[in-house]
């Protein structure tokens, strides 16, 4: 009971002691015998004072588009670089990069020469030969061979090959009967007639008429 009664005393005294010093600590409205500047009088400026804003000679129109801004603008001629290019790229990359793009002009370039060019005229079937000539057309011939001071002329028909001397018959019905290096002359049996035909390597035999 005591030490409660001695807890109480002590913030009684410690409430006294701060209501004290509250009144002491509180500021006090001071007066002067005279006002430097009274109610009701006209101050003026001791300094002028600068003003650090530019005043603005005149509101400029921002309805109006000033295309004379855009003349006699030099031309950027500084470095420029594309900024979807990556920034490392290894050589093979860049040369199969630049082989591809080479390849895409080429094949442009030759579409292009291909519109220029007149169509190609319609290439007409070459009729194959009937009768005798469609006979010796199935023969090419293949060179010849000279020994003794005669000859001897090759013609193939497929995989076979035929040597025909100066006498020689072939085909059934054909007999050789000149030999030369520039023709061969045959003669058909039956009806005696006299074929001439030019002898030209690795061709078919085409008649003279």
């Amino acid at each position: 009971m005591n030490r409660q009664r001695l807890i109480l005393g002590v913030l009684l005294l410690l409430l006294i002691l701060s209501v004290i010093w509250s009144l002491f600590s509180y500021p006090k409205q001071k007066t002067v015998a005279r006002l430097k500047y009274p109610p009701g009088s006209r101050v003026v400026a001791e300094k002028p004072r600068t003003s650090p804003v530019r005043p603005v000679e005149k509101a400029a129109d921002v309805r109006l588009l000033r295309i004379d801004l855009l003349e006699n603008v030099p031309a950027f001629s500084e470095y420029r670089r594309n900024i979807f290019k990556p920034l490392f790229v290894d050589k093979e990359t860049m040369l199969a990069r630049q082989a591809a793009a080479a390849a895409s002009a080429a094949a442009a370039a030759e579409r292009k020469a291909r519109k220029m060019l007149p169509s190609p005229a319609p290439v007409k079937p070459v009729p194959v030969p009937t009768g005798i000539q469609g006979e010796l057309y199935a023969f090419k011939f293949h060179g010849f061979l000279q020994k003794d001071g005669s000859k001897t002329v090759f013609l193939a028909k497929g995989r076979d090959i035929t040597p025909l001397k100066q006498g020689a018959t072939f085909a059934g019905r054909y007999q050789v009967t000149t030999v030369t290096d520039q023709v061969l002359i045959l003669k058909v049996n039956g009806t005696g007639e006299e074929i001439i035909i030019p002898l030209i390597e690795n061709e078919p035999l085409r008649p003279v008429r």
